[in-house]
């Protein structure tokens, strides 16, 4: 209520990319604080065994994570525990680092709990990037993932390997991968949800990581000592391909046994967003919508997703979740967890704890055991 009514207004008013930066690099300040970070944590992470989850090989201590793109410089990781998330994104990392599209790139839809985002990819680059997960992440309460991304103004046939530059910057450091082929932000982004280019990436990298005996030698040096790594691959889409290319995406994952998909990322086609309150001309900045927009459209693309691959993929579920009940509906259509940020940032500091108090609450209330028993 205080973040709301009074804390939220006054943030409100100064420019988005300026609070963002700024609260950002809090948390990066008062997170390695350890009596700081532990006092916070003990009271805003909930640690209840009904919530946890195993996606592949990732153990979850409860379904909510924080979604690539609110720390796309490896700021502040230890504050994401520290905040409630069971599991958080780093990124979307490029190969090489870039400023992304010019300012302004970020609006607020206040009156629908929304923003439309143009950064762009603006980010560390992969070499960078890895030095600061080593430096800041050598201990961890929670699995992170990195999310990388292809460096923007390259030719096509330069794409997938530039993918490749960065997983092998980044593979051992992370708990997780998830390939970004649907950042609706950069050039050329219609090349990423080409099914063709998507099995190109896919083969490149499922190569690397099922070659036996395979070395993984990135910037910094092997990250594999002759010894084969298994670590799981999300990949993620978009809201605005067809069901028919999202059938081939599918069963790309089933070949190349993906551990699952990421679903899904900002949207980017007009048409599919549900208007609520917000007016034409505030929807028509360049860039891709999050928030109450998305929600219906993510939705029924998990439902897809989990009717097609049945058990065989995992999904983490992205757009429009705000409560507890979104992330039980989300998880109803066939998620395993979810990720946010727009949620988090309407709703402050105290959101994934309150989320997370109610899914027990839902829990209790429709005689479910836990969260596997939810679909």
């Amino acid at each position: 209520m205080l973040y709301r009514k009074i804390i939220r207004p006054i943030l409100f008013k100064t420019d988005p990319e300026r609070i963002h930066h700024f609260v950002i690099n809090f948390l990066g300040a008062t997170s390695v604080l350890r009596p700081f970070y532990f006092l916070i944590k003990k009271f805003l992470f909930i640690d209840d065994p009904r919530l946890h989850v195993k996606i592949g090989n990732i153990e979850l201590k409860n379904p909510v994570g924080l979604s690539a793109g609110f720390d796309k410089d490896i700021t502040a990781p230890l504050a994401y525990p520290m905040l409630g998330f069971g599991f958080a994104e780093l990124g979307s990392i490029t190969n090489s680092a870039q400023p992304g599209n010019p300012k302004p790139r970020l609006w607020r839809i206040p009156e629908d709990n929304g923003l439309i985002v143009y950064y762009g990819l603006s980010n560390c680059g992969s070499l960078e990037a890895s030095r600061r997960i080593k430096k800041k992440l050598a201990k961890r309460d929670i699995p992170y993932g990195v999310s990388i991304a292809v460096t923007t103004g390259l030719k096509e046939n330069e794409m997938a390997d530039d993918y490749v530059r960065s997983f092998l910057d980044l593979y051992e450091l992370a708990d997780y991968i998830t390939l970004n082929v649907s950042c609706p932000n950069v050039a050329k982004c219609d090349v990423f949800a080409q099914v063709s280019f998507i099995e190109e990436l896919l083969q490149k990298i499922m190569n690397i990581v099922s070659a036996q005996g395979a070395c993984l030698s990135g910037r910094q040096g092997s990250v594999s000592s002759g010894k084969k790594i298994k670590k799981d691959i999300f990949i993620k889409i978009g809201p605005d391909m067809s069901y028919e290319d999202l059938d081939k995406v599918i069963d790309l994952c089933l070949k190349y046994e993906i551990t699952g998909i990421v679903a899904t990322n900002l949207i980017k086609d007009r048409s599919w967003v549900k208007k609520f309150n917000s007016s034409e001309e505030k929807l028509n900045h360049p860039g891709g919508i999050s928030g109450k927009h998305l929600q219906e459209r993510s939705n029924k693309i998990i439902s897809h997703i989990r009717e097609r691959a049945g058990s065989k993929l995992k999904i983490i579920g992205v757009g429009g979740i705000f409560t507890a009940e979104d992330v039980y509906d989300k998880m109803k259509a066939g998620a395993d967890a979810v990720q946010m940020i727009t949620g988090f940032i309407y709703g402050g500091p105290f959101t994934i704890r309150k989320i997370n108090k109610e899914l027990v609450k839902i829990l209790e209330e429709k005689g479910l055991n836990n969260l596997q028993d939810i679909k």
